[in-house]
Parts: C-alpha cells; structure tokens; sequence
C-alpha cells in the first residue's frame, strides 16, 4: 500500500460556508453598531426633542394622539413614521461582531492548518487522527500489525471509524480513520479489517 491522502472537496465546502455564516454575522453586527444604529439614535433623538416640544405645548396629551402627529410630521419630513422608543446599545454590537471576527480569524487558521495536513499509509503502518477534539487533534502513526479491533457505528453516516490497536508499551490505543475529512483513507480501513479476519482464523 502507498496512500497519500488530503482534505476532501465535501469538508472544505461546508467549513468554507461555516466560515461565511461566522465572517457574515461578524459583519452584520459592524453594521448595526457602525451604521443601522447611529441612524436610529438619531431618529430618537429627532423623536424626543419633537416629542418634548410637543408636550410642552399641550399639557394633556395621549399616546395615541402623540404617535398620529409623529405619523404626520415624519411623512411631511421624509422621516421614518414609527414612533421609536428606545436607543439601541451600539456598543453591545461592535462587542459581538468583534468577538465573531476574532473567531472566524482563528477558524480560518484551523482551516488552513487541517488542509495542509495529509493521511499516510503504507505497507507497514498509516496514520491515525487522535481522539482529542478539533482544533486539537494530532497524528499518531499506527502499525497495522497493532491493530486489535473497530468501531464502525459512525462509519455509515460519518465515514468515521475508530480504530482500535496497542502501543509499543502493550497498552490499549484508539486512533480515528476520518474518510469525510481526508477522502481515500477507506483503503486503510479496508486494510484493517482484512488483517482483523485473518487473525481470527489462524
């Protein structure tokens, strides 16, 4: 065996939109607190002053009479005609879309990093995902004469499959073949099971 294999065309495109969604929210909240919102507080405070006038003028004066007369005054000014009530915290927006550009910035890292990395095999051993999570996982190079057993429960709707083998200590292992994320490593699972089979026989 002689298995070189890379990141598959499915993985990149679905952390290529993941990255869009994060990148996108990141930008929408730049624009309320830089844009959306500043033009709103200053349709409350155009509101408040028109509002202040207004009661100072009329001692007695409902809601619903103040919200017809904004209604009327904002038509003749080309202004906005629903009454706004309160300010909208600019700050609190800038603080989410910084804290999802410093996200979509370290998992754009992650990408690049993970697409640089590539799955190798041969006739001796192949190498393995650790168990730990992303953006954490490492390689581990595994003997395919080490292997003892797989988990293929993820296999079918993941292609995923846990691969279970002892190290050079005798101690129990687990290393993960991940064919979604690195498309040809199926060949080592292959591999694996044929060598599992012809343990049991001898």
């Amino acid at each position: 065996m002689n298995l070189t294999a890379k990141y598959s065309r499915e993985w990149r495109d679905r952390m290529g939109i993941i990255l869009l969604l994060l990148a996108g929210s990141s930008g929408w909240f730049f624009y309320d607190g830089l844009v959306a919102y500043p033009k709103y507080n200053q349709r409350v405070a155009h509101y408040l002053e028109w509002r202040e006038d207004a009661e100072a003028k009329e001692k007695e004066i409902s809601e619903g009479t103040l919200d017809k007369r904004w209604a009327d005054y904002a038509r003749e000014h080309h202004l906005d005609t629903d009454a706004p009530k309160h300010p909208k915290n600019i700050s609190q927006q800038l603080h989410f879309g910084y804290g999802l550009a410093a996200i979509s910035a370290l998992f754009l890292l992650w990408i690049l990093r993970e697409m640089r990395r590539k799955i190798h095999a041969d006739d001796d051993a192949f190498d393995g995902l650790t168990t730990a999570l992303p953006p954490f996982n490492g390689v581990v190079r595994v003997k395919f004469s080490s292997v003892i057993g797989i988990d293929k429960r993820k296999w079918q709707n993941k292609g995923v499959a846990i691969v279970h083998y002892k190290d050079e200590r005798g101690r129990n292992r687990r290393a993960i073949i991940d064919d979604y994320k690195y498309a040809g490593t199926e060949a080592i699972l292959e591999k694996c099971e044929k060598l599992i089979e012809a343990s049991k026989k001898q």
